[in-house]
């Protein structure tokens, strides 16, 4: 990768949080975490891709970036990424024990209830099709938490909640909310098709806050990824009109 290619690259990755051997980055909707199949790396724009532009840009030819977790492509906000091996290993043990506390934010159809709770819902090991579900009585099963509670409510239309994960399966958060009969609005794959193509071109999902210990140095990192355009939208919409402020 020339130069100019890569300072091009490394212009359109937005930082919340930079260390030598660390970086958060803010994801936008559409922006794959890592490509979508081995090899793909120089051919697919990715989170991963432009994160080690940045990296050869700092560190020359001893650069390395390593996802330490990932969001769905039609998620946006906090992702963190290891800038060093030694980051990276010590990074992804603590993510599967669980030392990553991370908060999202959704819009929902309709308004849950009760406005708390906890989903205990195991999800399928099997992925078929582009999606996830709801294990089946005796299938084999990811166990899955998902901790939610509702912000804002529109009437009976629509919802904003606050999520916490417990676990990290894939497509989690949109497969509970869904199970409970409320999907995320925009979600195509788990929503109502039709209702969510007339509001969004993507799931109105937001990693929004992320905080866990620096994987050598154990302080603590913790940073939170404004809402983006389209969410804050569809927010002035469902309150007719006035100003936006998540709390």
């Amino acid at each position: 990768m020339s130069r100019a290619a890569a300072d091009s690259k490394r212009s359109r990755l937005a930082l919340l949080h930079v260390e030598r051997d660390l970086i958060v980055v803010d994801k936008p909707a559409g922006l794959l975490s890592i490509p979508s199949a081995p090899g793909r790396l120089e051919h697919e724009d990715s989170v991963l891709g432009r994160a080690r532009a940045y990296a050869a840009h700092k560190q020359g030819r001893q650069a390395y970036a390593g996802m330490l977790h990932r969001l769905d492509r039609g998620t946006s906000g906090a992702l963190a990424v290891a800038l060093s091996r030694e980051v990276h290993e010590a990074g992804r043990l603590l993510f599967k024990a669980h030392a990553f506390d991370r908060t999202y934010l959704a819009i929902v159809e309709g308004v849950p209830e009760p406005a708390e709770g906890t989903i205990d819902t195991p999800i399928a090991s099997e992925y078929e099709g582009g999606r996830r579900d709801v294990a089946a009585r005796g299938a084999r099963a990811l166990p899955a938490r998902t901790h939610y509670r509702v912000r804002e409510a529109f009437g009976r239309r629509a919802a904003l909640v606050e999520v916490t994960l417990e676990t990290g399966r894939q497509h989690q958060i949109r497969i509970h909310l869904a199970s409970i009969g409320h999907p995320v609005t925009g979600d195509r794959v788990y929503g109502r098709a039709r209702e969510s193509a007339r509001r969004t071109d993507r799931p109105l999902l937001h990693a929004w806050r992320l905080g866990f210990p620096h994987p050598l140095a154990g302080r603590r990192v913790a940073v939170e990824a404004p809402l983006p355009p389209d969410f804050t939208s569809r927010l002035r919409q469902l309150r007719g009109g006035g100003g936006v402020v998540a709390r």
